[in-house]
């Protein structure tokens, strides 16, 4: 409101993202380039409700036209490589569904009472994201292992606990071998402390940055990690980086893998953080996993921002729909496979404890 306010003869605005998750935030935009032109929402959306429709397509364009000129990759001849992404599910381990069903279980008057808050949904919904990634999020072993047998038997019991990081390991290991440079991305740094204790655990170099890197050492980290690189050292083959810590102003080219360990809501999140390796001075086709746990509130996140991606698609470029969030969709997602997963309770216990080892991913 204030920068409407303030005085100029022309407004220019820059951006890699008009529209994230809702219309209401490319009005804004245009509201401040024009307001008298882009005065009330509600006339702006009047016609657009359906843009399945080609009327509501055609009006858009002709809305958007005079006012945003587009600009890609493609369009200045950059010679980029290739990228390619997989979604990758995995199963969950039997940690995992026992601590997913007992939080379904818990929270079962929130998810069947008709006046819950969007508030507590997300609070479910926090819990269930950090059953996915790993059970160590809620409590992890007090006993420090410090005989070589118990240092090996805390880095198995850690990596089988979760159907992800169980994935991870094979994925790395062969990464590693075939001289690949990772970038892994999360958005809880509690997350990237135990994909710490993985690597050191390995005995393998990595380094880090999250929110709490301070600004001045951050450069120096990225640098530590490219020029590894160019002096031939590849033991330091890995870089753990918060998504929206790493999403801007960071040049990892050396790297050409990605795995997004979980998914942001916001897809632009996500679509900056690969772009730390999917940039000028790339030269290999850079490889993108991002890990789904199969059958869980994930899968319908994953639905949910391949949704918005379509909204911008249309918004900027022009065919589908989206809206913001409701609270019905939220409730969608949150028990999204919970009659599966209570009904495979009983099989539970007849699995051996060697089986999750077997488990692979699916892309």
């Amino acid at each position: 409101q204030e920068l409407v306010q303030l005085p100029a003869r022309q407004k220019v605005l820059l951006t890699g993202t008009p529209l994230q998750n809702s219309m209401e935030e490319l009005f804004n935009l245009l509201g401040f380039l024009d307001k008298r032109k882009f005065g009330e929402m509600e006339n702006f959306v009047e016609g657009l409700e359906d843009l399945e429709k080609s009327a509501a397509v055609d009006r858009l364009k002709d809305v958007l036209t005079p006012h945003m000129l587009r600009r890609q990759k493609a369009d200045v001849n950059l010679k980029m490589p290739s990228k390619e992404e997989l979604i990758v599910r995995v199963e969950m381990s039997k940690d995992q569904k026992s601590l997913y069903r007992d939080i379904l279980t818990k929270n079962f008057d929130k998810l069947a009472s008709r006046g819950r808050s969007t508030t507590s949904l997300i609070n479910v919904f926090a819990q269930l994201q950090k059953v996915c990634n790993h059970p160590y999020l809620f409590m992890r072993p007090n006993t420090v292992p410090r005989t070589e047998a118990e240092i090996r038997a805390a880095l198995k019991k850690l990596t089988k606990s979760s159907g992800k990081l169980l994935l991870l390991d094979k994925m790395l290991r062969k990464l590693k071998a075939s001289g690949n440079r990772v970038l892994i991305f999360s958005q809880m740094t509690t997350m990237l402390d135990v994909l710490e204790d993985y690597l050191i655990g390995n005995n393998w170099g990595y380094c880090r940055l999250d929110g709490n890197t301070k600004s001045s050492h951050r450069q120096r980290i990225i640098d530590r990690f490219n020029t590894s690189h160019a002096k031939g050292n590849e033991e330091q083959f890995v870089f753990l980086l918060s998504t929206r810590a790493g999403g801007v102003g960071i040049n990892l080219a050396t790297a050409d893998t990605v795995i997004i360990y979980d998914t942001d809501w916001n897809p632009h999140n996500d679509l900056q953080a690969l772009s730390r390796a999917h940039r000028i001075g790339q030269t290999n086709k850079v490889m993108i996993y991002r890990l789904v746990t199969r059958g869980t509130m994930e899968e319908r996140k994953i639905e949910r921002t391949r949704q918005k991606m379509l909204l911008e698609h249309v918004v900027v470029r022009g065919t589908m729909r989206g809206a913001s969030m409701t609270q019905k969709e939220l409730d969608d997602v949150l028990k999204y496979g919970t009659e599966e997963l209570f009904a495979a309770e009983d099989d539970d216990d007849d699995d051996d404890d060697d089986d999750e080892e077997e488990k692979g991913g699916e892309a």
